[in-house]
């Protein structure tokens, strides 16, 4: 009797799950918008895994504390369009351990960057991002730290810079790949559930 009744409920719960889940429509992706970006290093928009384009120094707009120290403990991957282009997903390719943490911003419209997501401990060679909201702007980049202590399998930390002397090439991350994505909008009869 209680096999019988488990049977059955558990029955229940999985057409239930398929019908919710046959609810929900998957999102199709436009184009790649990154391609058609100006960026600091043309390498790592190109959509060629291929070619590894190198992080940059941030040059600071202003002559104040807190943009110096920006400037000395990040590096940055920027990507400018000329025309306002909506960002919905995000697609950053790098060898395993290049951007163990970084932060996805876009420039509003009082040209100050706006932080999307801060990834921490990330190890994968491909992270994806969706934005619950897409944002509208003319510029897209990663801030990258100069340097972090890893948290890596076995407890090894990668080196540190010494705390004189200028940025060593190591300082700046290698991007494989960075893709952009907007959603493009589903009629009514692609977003019902089929019967």
């Amino acid at each position: 009797m209680r096999l019988g009744l488990l049977c059955v409920i558990f029955c229940v719960i999985i057409g239930l799950s398929g019908c919710i889940l046959s609810s929900t429509p998957s999102l199709n992706w436009g184009k790649n918008i990154a391609i058609m970006a100006s960026g600091t290093d043309p390498k790592f928009h190109d959509d060629n895994l291929y070619t590894v384009g190198e992080t940059s120094s941030i040059r600071e707009s202003e002559k104040d504390r807190s943009s110096q120290e920006e400037a000395d403990n990040y590096t940055e991957a920027v990507l400018t369009w000329n025309v306002p282009q909506t960002i919905q997903h995000i697609v950053v390719k790098a060898q395993e351990g290049q951007l163990e943490f970084f932060e996805m911003q876009y420039m509003d419209g009082d040209g100050k960057w706006v932080t999307i997501k801060d990834i921490r401990d990330n190890m994968r060679p491909i992270y994806k991002y969706t934005l619950s909201k897409p944002v509208v702007s003319t510029k897209f980049r990663l801030k990258v730290p100069r340097r972090w202590d890893s948290r890596r399998v076995g407890g090894q930390s990668r080196y540190k810079r010494s705390e004189t002397g200028a940025p060593t090439a190591a300082e700046y991350r290698e991007i494989q790949e960075i893709e952009i994505y907007y959603a493009l909008p589903t009629s009514d009869a692609d977003a019902s559930p089929m019967q």
